[in-house]
């Protein structure tokens, strides 16, 4: 080989090394940015969770203080409930990548199982039936320990 060819493959050796370097490293920053993009995503559906949360235990705080009977109870139930699947829907179409896939499904679990909470409560207005209240306890319980669950997960992630 001559010596214009070796330096040349070698030239073109370099620029194609330099340039699978900067595809890899352009491939980590999207990486970033999309993780980066789902915790904030994730964080910001959390806070709606707590707030929607402390609202509801607002009005059912009015009911054990009397100021609202059974069915105006139910009336507010009824009312939460799609704000509650709308935060389900949040979470499920959130672009989850894989290293975050527990979490994410941790935290659908948690509001489903609130969402549940709910609704057996109202179950229990409506009928006096005990085991609705207590099923409503159990999901309450479950949905606190999915959310705690969620925040390990994620924190475990990175």
């Amino acid at each position: 080989m001559k010596r214009k060819q070796k330096s040349r493959i070698i030239t073109i050796g370099g620029i194609v090394a330099i340039a699978v370097l900067v595809g890899f490293m352009i491939s980590l920053q999207v990486e970033a940015m999309r993780n980066n993009k789902f915790k904030r995503n994730f964080e910001k559906i959390v806070i709606d969770v707590n707030t929607l949360t402390q609202q509801y235990q607002g009005e059912e705080s009015k009911w054990l203080a009397k100021n609202y009977n059974n069915s105006t109870m139910i009336s507010v139930i009824n009312q939460y409930l799609p704000k509650y699947q709308e935060l389900v829907d949040r979470a499920e179409a959130l672009d989850t990548p894989e290293r975050y896939k527990e979490s994410q499904g941790y935290l659908v679990s948690a509001i489903e199982s609130e969402k549940q909470s709910n609704e057996h409560f109202r179950n229990y207005l409506v009928t006096g039936d005990q085991q609705e209240y207590d099923r409503s306890s159990d999901l309450l319980t479950k949905s606190l320990t999915d959310s705690a669950n969620a925040d390990a997960a994620i924190k475990a992630a990175g």
